[in-house]
C-alpha cells in the first residue's frame, strides 16, 4: 500500500510539475502580448497624430510621423511572432515521462492486485462448495475426508512389506 501511495505522489508532483511549466510560459507570453499591445497602442497613436498632421499640413512632420508609427507596429509584430513561439521546454517533457511511468506502475499494482482478489474469490468459492457439501451430507463428507487418506496410508504400508 506504501509503494501505491509513493506512486502517486510521484505522479501528483509530475503533474504539479508539468501545470508549473505551462503557466510559466503563460505569464510570459501574457507579458509579450501585452508588452505588444502597448507597442502597438502607441503606433495606433502615432498614426492618429500622423493623420491629424496630414489634415493640418501637406507634408512636413506627417512623414516622420509615418515613420515612427510603422517602426511601432513592425516591433509590436516582431514581439507577438516572439511570444507566440515560447514553449515549456525539456523539463515538461520529463516530467510527463515521470507521470506516464507512474500511471504505468500504478496499473501494474493494480492488475496484481486484482490477481490476488480473484485467487481469494476461488478459495472462498472452494471452501463454499466443501461447506455445502458438508451441510448436505455430513456422514458422507467425512468419510470421504477420512476413508482416502486412510486407503493411501494402507496402500503405501502394503507395497513397502512386499518390498
Amino acid at each position: 500500500m506504501d509503494s501505491i501511495v509513493r506512486t502517486m505522489r510521484i505522479i501528483w508532483r509530475a503533474e504539479l510539475l508539468i501545470v508549473e511549466a505551462k503557466v510559466r510560459v503563460a505569464v510570459r507570453q501574457i507579458g509579450a502580448t501585452a508588452f505588444a499591445a502597448l507597442v502597438g497602442v502607441f503606433g495606433l497613436g502615432m498614426l492618429n497624430v500622423a493623420g491629424f498632421f496630414a489634415l493640418q499640413e501637406a507634408w512636413g512632420s506627417v512623414y516622420a510621423a509615418l515613420g515612427v508609427a510603422a517602426v511601432d507596429l513592425l516591433l509590436a509584430v516582431l514581439v507577438l511572432v516572439w511570444a507566440s513561439r515560447l514553449s515549456t521546454g525539456a523539463e515538461l517533457e520529463l516530467a510527463r515521462e515521470v507521470r506516464d511511468a507512474g500511471i504505468q506502475e500504478l496499473e501494474a499494482k493494480a492488475d496484481h492486485i486484482q490477481e490476488e482478489v480473484e485467487a481469494v474469490r476461488d478459495e472462498l468459492l472452494a471452501l463454499k462448495d466443501s461447506l455445502l457439501t458438508f451441510s448436505r451430507n455430513p456422514r458422507d463428507a467425512a468419510i470421504n475426508n477420512l476413508l482416502a487418506p486412510l486407503l493411501t496410508l494402507l496402500i503405501k504400508t502394503l507395497s513397502k512389506r512386499k518390498d
